[in-house]
């Protein structure tokens, strides 16, 4: 179950109900409006909201739905690299440090202080198999959580 204080700051809301969109009850956007709207009084008063025309007749494939399915995230990488051969490894770090969209996103998911996304763990194990590499690679821990 979602609660108000898991919705990330600026999250775009969608209105949609069930019965204009089909994929409302399984949408974060539309599970996080109505989450707000059923907290009562501690809410902010201006929220990021998709336009209610938009939302009352969604396309088939609306670019805005976010799935509440959870996923599997991991967390930490600190023995990545050790079953890497040598001559390898500072070809294969670099690359592993670029699924990353910054360089201090790296080091805090290298600790663990960040959770690393299904997308990033997929593009981490392309680096190894491009590399040439039939090991997995090897994360800290996983945990399942929302993919806002």
């Amino acid at each position: 179950m979602i609660q108000l204080q898991d919705i990330p700051k600026d999250y775009i809301h969608c209105p949609a109900t069930a019965d204009s969109c089909p994929r409302a009850d399984t949408c974060l956007r539309a599970l996080a409006a109505r989450v707000l709207a059923d907290s009562g009084s501690n809410t902010p008063n201006v929220i990021p909201t998709l336009n209610p025309n938009y939302a009352l007749h969604p396309p088939k494939d609306c670019t805005f739905y976010r799935s509440s399915a959870p996923v599997r995230f991991a967390r930490g990488m600190k023995r990545l690299f050790d079953d890497v051969p040598m001559r390898q490894g500072k070809l294969v770090r670099r690359r592993v440090m670029a699924c990353f969209s910054c360089e201090s996103y790296f080091y805090q998911s290298r600790k663990g202080e960040r959770l690393i996304t299904p997308a990033e763990q997929e593009a981490i194990a392309r680096v190894f198999r491009s590399a040439g590499l039939s090991i997995t690679p090897a994360f800290d821990s996983y945990e399942n959580g929302i993919e806002w």
